[in-house]
């Protein structure tokens, strides 16, 4: 498979917008910029299981009471909202359908939307599946992180939804990740949709959307038959035992592993790669945790947040001891901050990273 696309569902620019989810208070300068005013689904989808249409939305919000009064037809046929699950930074509206239909129309007093409808994809069944959101991250930054889970964790495939990005085109990035030797599935999906404001001084998170629905979509179309699946950052290298097989093998289904924060000393006119990260502050900084799950588990059956599952409830008793991840600190476009942490601070070269790094060097 070399493209894929989304099945969104957007409000017209002169139509209702999403209300704000963090109060006026609290949103600093530039909040509006990247908050999401106008997506009602990010896709689309036709669940067999279930017998549903599944819409995979940003937080509602105001705009559950504009679904709930709307026509809804599937290939002409009228159909109803079923449920409404509501999460945390994302919802799911659950459309009951007999059969499997063709597009979806949503229509109300002064406009429609329209939408194709997708299918469940099956290319990732059976495999140790690497996911992440991207945008504009250097090429070369995404063959990297890569090749280390391919060779250091037995990743056999690699699932990134782009966000936009205008550095290179989707079918540059879907021939980087197929480059890279080892890995035996690759797809790059256009997901180019406001991210949410992190400009705000409480509830920081709350307008983040974006990051929660494509974790959703991956599960529910892409990911439900995968061996294992590792919701990690380009920046983010897991190191040690596999992660893949320690969920496997967990009565969970389920591993968390702790993070540490790494550093480089490049020059600010280099670009720096994930091999130049064998730096440590003193004493060592930890990142939080993140987990490797097997899906369709008792456990894992759920809502794959951003650091784990079960509201994190679960992340301490799942901790593996003979695995961690390492969060290069530089391995970042700055688009939410500059990434200068270490600014000021002595520096140690870490001998276990520089190991654990040497076969990208």
């Amino acid at each position: 498979m070399t493209s894929l696309t989304l099945n969104p569902l957007i409000l017209p620019s002169a139509g209702p917008t999403r209300d704000h989810i963090v109060p006026a208070k609290y949103r600093l300068d530039g909040y509006d910029e990247n908050y999401d005013f106008r997506t009602i689904a990010y896709d689309t989808v036709w669940m067999e299981r279930q017998k549903s249409i599944l819409l995979v939305c940003p937080k509602l919000l105001n705009l559950e009471s504009l679904l709930k009064s709307s026509k809804m037809t599937a290939s002409g046929n009228e159909v109803k909202i079923s449920s409404i699950k509501r999460y945390r930074r994302h919802d799911e509206v659950w459309i009951a359908c007999a059969a499997r239909p063709r597009d979806l129309e949503i229509r109300t007093k002064t406009f429609a939307l329209n939408a194709k409808i997708g299918s469940a994809v099956n290319i990732f069944d059976g495999k140790n599946v690497l996911v992440t959101k991207s945008k504009n991250n250097d090429l070369n930054w995404i063959s990297d992180w890569i090749k280390h889970h391919v060779e250091s964790q037995g990743a056999t495939a690699a699932l990134i939804f782009d966000n936009g990005s205008d550095a290179y085109s989707i079918p540059e990035l879907q021939q980087t990740m197929e480059t890279v030797e080892g890995l035996e599935t690759a797809l790059a999906v256009a997901s180019d949709f406001p991210f949410g404001s992190w400009k705000s001084s409480k509830l920081i998170h709350r307008s983040m959307f974006y990051q929660a629905g494509m974790l959703s979509i991956a599960r529910h179309r892409f990911l439900h038959s995968a061996r294992a699946v590792l919701p990690i950052d380009v920046d983010e290298l897991v190191t040690g035992a596999s992660v893949f097989d320690a969920a496997v093998a967990s009565r969970f289904g389920y591993v968390t592993m702790p993070g540490v924060w790494r550093y480089s000393q490049l020059p600010e006119d280099q670009t720096p790669r994930h091999s130049d990260h064998i730096w440590r502050r003193e004493p060592d900084v930890a990142s939080k945790e993140k987990y490797c799950l097997a899906p369709s588990r008792w456990f894992t059956d759920t809502v794959w947040d951003i650091h784990g599952l079960h509201r994190y409830v679960f992340n301490n008793m799942a901790m593996m001891r003979d695995a961690r991840f390492l969060h290069c600190e530089h391995i970042s476009t700055g688009w939410k901050r500059k990434r200068d942490a270490q600014a000021g601070e002595t520096l140690v070269r870490d001998a276990q990273t520089e190991a654990e790094l040497a076969p990208l060097r």
